[in-house]
């Protein structure tokens, strides 16, 4: 039988190159989150301590992006998971750490999983990225996204594929190669008003400005 709690899934994304490669999230690893062995043999005790409609709390130890999982308060050996599913339109998943709230729904036994209704999801809705039609309408829009661009590095740069400045780089490189495609991909026309100049003005003053 597959242990679903030691496996550590992988998603699929769709790279600059065309290329589809794997890309992990976090999975509860560190120090102190529950083992499965444990989890398996405390499950009979964890379904009593934790009946459904049970109110917990507890703390982010895993993410993914179907939600996370969630080392519940005073029942240490127990996993919860709470599924982004049914949740608010640009809902993501809260950074490792973040204390959460809410109630049982539901036992898994295949993999001794509780199964959670979160009260909080922190940060309800994504900021990032922008929506293919969004259109940042001034100088002070785009410094506002830059700024929601850095935080979100500091909460989850975990989860960034390219985590890196030369990574980062060379991926901008290939996209602004490549945004005509990807504008024609989404219907639009590449804008041919757009101040090149500024951006690589802005870019070349990052290496040095304080």
């Amino acid at each position: 039988m597959i242990d679903l709690i030691r496996m550590r899934p992988e998603v699929q994304v769709h790279d600059r190159r065309g290329m589809w490669r794997m890309t992990g999230y976090t999975w509860p690893k560190g120090v102190g989150d529950p083992r499965p062995e444990d989890i398996r043999r405390a499950w009979p005790a964890t379904k009593a301590a934790l009946p459904v409609g049970a109110t917990v709390s507890g703390k982010v130890i895993g993410r993914q992006p179907f939600g996370v999982f969630v080392q519940i308060d005073g029942v240490n050996d127990a996993l919860g998971l709470a599924e982004i599913f049914g949740t608010p339109p640009g809902t993501v998943p809260p950074p490792l750490g973040f204390m959460i709230s809410g109630h049982v729904v539901a036992h898994a036994d295949h993999n001794c999983q509780v199964r959670l209704k979160l009260n909080d999801w922190g940060d309800e809705h994504a900021v990032l990225p922008l929506e293919p039609n969004e259109r940042l309408a001034n100088r002070e829009a785009l410094s506002g996204f830059l700024r929601r661009l850095r935080q979100d590095f500091e909460a989850s740069g975990d989860q960034w594929e390219n985590r890196t400045l030369d990574s980062s780089l060379e991926a901008l490189e290939a996209w602004v190669g490549d945004a005509p495609g990807w504008y024609a991909n989404h219907g639009q026309e590449l804008p041919a008003d757009g101040d090149w100049t500024f951006i690589a003005r802005a870019l070349s003053a990052a290496r040095f400005y304080e």
